[in-house]
């Protein structure tokens, strides 16, 4: 099951209760989720972003496809997803607004609220970007920036600006971010972990 399946099945598991949900219900979600679109056009942008490292001008139409989808989700939607950032399968957009994710790395069952922005902290001539684990919560408002490490299963809170490095299942919350509890389970918030989606990610 390729990254883009084990995204969908992720949001029609949690929307529906189940992966394989009648079909009706999944045409309301093919046809009226514009979460599962931007994700959409993120997993479309890498494969064509790959196709063309392969195949040269072959892949110019694909660009080009992929480029006026992304303007489109920009404008219409606000979100914004860099096609050369690294997302493992399992990826969760709860609201696409106003989300910007840059040339980052960023694990499997991640799920993202919206008004988020990851990437450049570019003070400083800072290029760097973040490094974010598996199982990741991050808020609505939340800012990550630079060559940061967040540790798997973090939870960021709504509102924190997280410029340092997070250890893993830690809570963070604030400006400046600041870890205000450890061993901090958040499974409950990522709602559900796709089956097979870590195999794939270190495959």
């Amino acid at each position: 099951m390729g990254d883009f399946a084990l995204d969908r099945a992720k949001m029609m598991s949690i929307a529906f209760g189940s992966d394989r949900p009648p079909i009706r219900s999944r045409l309301k979600l093919y046809l009226l989720s514009s979460e599962l679109h931007c994700v959409a056009a993120y997993r479309f942008g890498r494969y064509a972003a790959e196709l063309r490292a392969r195949r040269g001008a072959m892949a110019i139409p694909l660009i080009v496809v992929h480029r006026l989808w992304n303007r489109w989700n920009t404008h219409i939607h606000h979100c914004d997803i860099d096609r050369t950032a690294v997302i493992g399968p399992g990826l969760l957009l709860m609201h696409r607004q106003g989300i910007i994710i840059g040339p980052v790395v960023l694990g499997v069952n991640s799920v993202i609220h919206h008004n988020v922005t990851i990437g450049q902290r570019v003070a400083a001539a800072d290029q760097g970007v973040p490094h974010i684990g598996d199982d990741v919560w991050i808020g609505t408002g939340a800012i990550l920036v630079g060559a940061i490490t967040v540790g798997s299963g973090a939870t960021i809170s709504a509102g924190s600006v997280v410029s340092r490095d997070v250890p893993e299942r830690s809570l963070v919350a604030g400006n400046p971010g600041r870890v205000i509890a450890t061993d901090y389970d958040n499974s409950t918030m990522i709602n559900f972990a796709m089956p097979g989606a870590q195999a794939r990610h270190t495959s």
